[in-house]
């Protein structure tokens, strides 16, 4: 029996669109899937789905999302200037759009489905895919807490991080697991635009680790493949099906100020999922 993961790769506020694409896949589409595996921002859509909800019940979360509640500056590390442990903090979705989206982690651990939620521990350097039944607040937004603009969360003396810079969506794992297919909603700009000034400095920086890491280990993927299909072992020890959806979200990854931007990229998400659906004959 063919064992599918749902890859929900790293993207920041652009994963408005990723939960457009899970309307349509996992409601219009009916599929299901064995194991999910989420990277950064995109681990917030991870948790609601790992909890139960319908794929339209996390695409009208994104749809109401107001982007100026959503983070708080961090005034008191500002005045250290170069010296600042992040620009933000995370505190609003703590306070504010856990509770509002309806996440129980209590649930969480307690559901069937099973999740990987990765973070990045910076103390010892080892990339974490922390598991469905061992996810807390705190490892959920340690896994949102992109370095320099938030900041790292503490956990058992050991510090931790975003996982993004290191792998926006954990394939091997994955197949690690026993995934044979690997659905993969990827937002992370592939335009190739680079951008001045400090801001856009950094989020290239981060287009081009990620766009790198994804591409090589598509490459391993491909290479795996041929090999098997020529009587060889190959990497894998059998055949991996990327199914991938992306697109370029014309949401910036951190600074958004228009409601309605994130209710167009979900309809976005919907209506491309939609076509994708029609052209790999998937019926809806």
């Amino acid at each position: 029996m063919t064992k599918r993961s749902l890859m929900l790769a790293g993207g920041g506020l652009k994963i408005a669109f990723q939960a457009g694409v899970l309307q349509v896949w996992l409601d219009e589409a009916g599929i299901e899937f064995d194991h999910g595996d989420g990277v950064s921002a995109a681990t917030f859509n991870l948790a609601m789905w790992v909890q139960g909800f319908s794929g339209t019940q996390i695409a009208d979360n994104w749809r109401h999302f107001k982007p100026f509640a959503a983070v708080d500056v961090n005034w008191l590390q500002l005045l250290k200037l170069f010296y600042a442990e992040s620009f933000f903090e995370l505190s609003p979705f703590r306070k504010k759009f856990f509770r509002e989206w309806g996440l129980d982690f209590e649930k969480i651990r307690a559901s069937p489905r099973v999740g990987t939620f990765n973070v990045y521990n910076f103390s010892k350097h080892n990339l974490r895919p922390v598991e469905t039944a061992e996810l807390t607040e705190d490892l959920l937004i340690a896994a949102g807490s992109l370095p320099l603009w938030f900041p790292p969360v503490r956990i058992d003396g050991d510090t931790y991080i975003d996982a993004v810079l290191n792998t926006a969506t954990n394939l091997e794992e994955a197949i690690r697991r026993g995934a044979d297919e690997l659905w993969v909603i990827w937002t992370t700009s592939q335009r190739g635009q680079w951008r001045n000034g400090f801001i856009g400095n950094f989020f290239g920086i981060f287009e081009a680790t990620t766009n790198n890491a994804y591409k090589q280990v598509l490459a391993r993927i491909a290479a795996n493949n041929a090999a098997i299909e020529r009587g060889a072992p190959g990497e894998f020890g059998r055949p991996i099906i990327v199914r991938e959806i992306k697109s370029e979200v014309a949401l910036h990854y951190l600074f958004n100020f228009n409601q309605r931007r994130f209710r167009d990229e979900v309809e976005h998400g919907v209506a491309t999922a939609r076509a994708w659906c029609d052209v790999n004959k998937i019926k809806r």
